[in-house]
């Protein structure tokens, strides 16, 4: 295992430019070029190929080479996933090292939807730890799971729903969902909602509360990690609700409210995301989500990460 990783590590840039250009364009490096490119590599630094010292120690077959180029087998797939999570490690590694005797890095996890949510934490964290710095990975709930099962991250803020049998969590708060629209096309219920103008930049929020059953017969847009717990609740009070859009990002997505193509739903803090929109609390039950610290399991939190979450348990 250790070649591996030493493999990995040496030949990491050809590594990856191989993978990722055969997978997705095989024309732009034939494979003459790549055995050309890859040979004269080798004879530089002395090592046999990569990709066969790879395969080799692995007793497998990552790539398969045909005239037209270079792909990646199944394992090789599997290996170019782990990989990613294997050098970014070793970078995290590095720049921790780096610091040592100079500064403590705590890496952290944050997702876009959790940022206005930690801030005040972090902050009051890092006025109690000036010797802290900190190294930030932005992502998904999921894809920050696996980095901290992986150790490339220290600690993550994460949101229900979410499996919770790795991992060791502290709850920070609940909050519900909220529809956002344009204000010309505010949903129609009992009353005052306000939003975010010149003259009222300072109440933005919606006063009314929705149900899904206000939502029922307008366009939605939902965000793509919400959508199988949005969806279910609807199908629960037997409701099919008309789904303009479905995003990978919330934040882009608000742009789509504002052009008034769709009433958006999202968790509510990212209310402060939307400027100039109506702002209107969804009173679902279901539809409240919580927002977690979470950490490897089955270990004590080494003393940085304890530090971190006594700061959040007194805030």
């Amino acid at each position: 295992m250790n070649n591996i990783v030493f493999i990995a590590l040496q030949y990491k840039k050809y590594i990856r430019q191989v993978i990722q250009h055969g997978t997705q364009t095989v024309r732009i490096f034939p494979r003459d070029r790549i055995h050309r490119q890859h040979q004269r590599s080798c004879k530089t630094l002395k090592y046999v190929p990569a990709s066969a010292q790879l395969e080799n120690e692995l007793n497998v077959k990552l790539f398969d080479r045909t005239s037209k180029g270079v792909t990646l087998t199944e394992a090789g797939k599997l290996l170019y996933d782990r990989s990613g999570n294997l050098l970014e490690y070793a970078r995290s590694t590095e720049l921790e090292v780096s610091k040592t005797g100079k500064k403590r890095i705590l890496r952290i996890g944050l997702t876009p939807t959790t940022v206005d949510t930690i801030m005040p934490y972090i902050s009051q964290f890092s006025k109690k730890n000036p010797d802290v710095n900190f190294e930030v990975h932005d992502g998904i709930t999921y894809s920050l799971y696996q980095y901290l099962l992986d150790g490339i991250i220290d600690i993550s803020v994460a949101r229900t729903p979410l499996r919770l049998d790795e991992v060791s969590y502290m709850e920070l708060c609940s909050e519900p969902m909220i529809a956002v629209s344009a204000p010309k096309n505010m949903v129609s219920k009992t009353a005052d909602v306000t939003t975010d103008t010149p003259h009222n930049s300072s109440k933005h929020n919606a006063v009314s509360s929705l149900k899904l059953s206000d939502l029922l017969h307008r366009p939605l847009i939902l965000y793509r990690r919400y959508e199988e717990l949005i969806m279910n609740t609807f199908h629960a009070q037997n409701m099919n609700p008309d789904i303009f859009c479905v995003c990978d990002d919330p934040r882009g997505a608000m742009l789509w409210a504002k052009e008034d193509l769709a009433t958006a739903i999202f968790p509510q803090s990212m209310a402060s995301l939307c400027d100039g929109l109506c702002i209107q609390e969804l009173d679902e039950p279901d539809l409240i989500t919580k927002i977690l610290l979470i950490w490897a399991k089955g270990k004590k939190p080494v003393p940085l990460v304890q530090e971190f979450l006594d700061v959040c348990g007194e805030h």
